[in-house]
């Protein structure tokens, strides 16, 4: 589906439990879009992720889990934050 400016849309943010990824996840909601937070929460906190949008737990290498909430919240769009933030972690 092609969706143009202004449109409301369906995104999942992964790491969205985390500082930057709670963020965006904020202002995707302010901005009216449905947001699903994707989050192991390994380093993230639920309590980060705004009442707004709903709350997946889940891993990234947990395919059938990801496949899913895609799929069952009909997203259209995925915005990756999910990281390492620190550089010797990421090695």
């Amino acid at each position: 589906m092609c969706v143009g400016w202004g449109e409301i849309m369906r995104v999942l943010v992964t790491g969205g439990a985390g500082y930057i990824g709670s963020v965006v996840t904020e202002e995707l909601v302010k901005d009216g879009h449905r947001a699903v937070v994707y989050d192991s929460l390994y380093k993230g906190h639920r309590a980060a992720v705004v009442p707004e949008a709903k709350f997946v737990a889940g891993d990234l290498m947990d395919g059938e889990t990801l496949r899913r909430t895609l799929s069952e919240n009909g997203i259209e769009a995925v915005i990756h934050m999910a990281a390492d933030s620190l550089v010797g972690e990421s090695v």
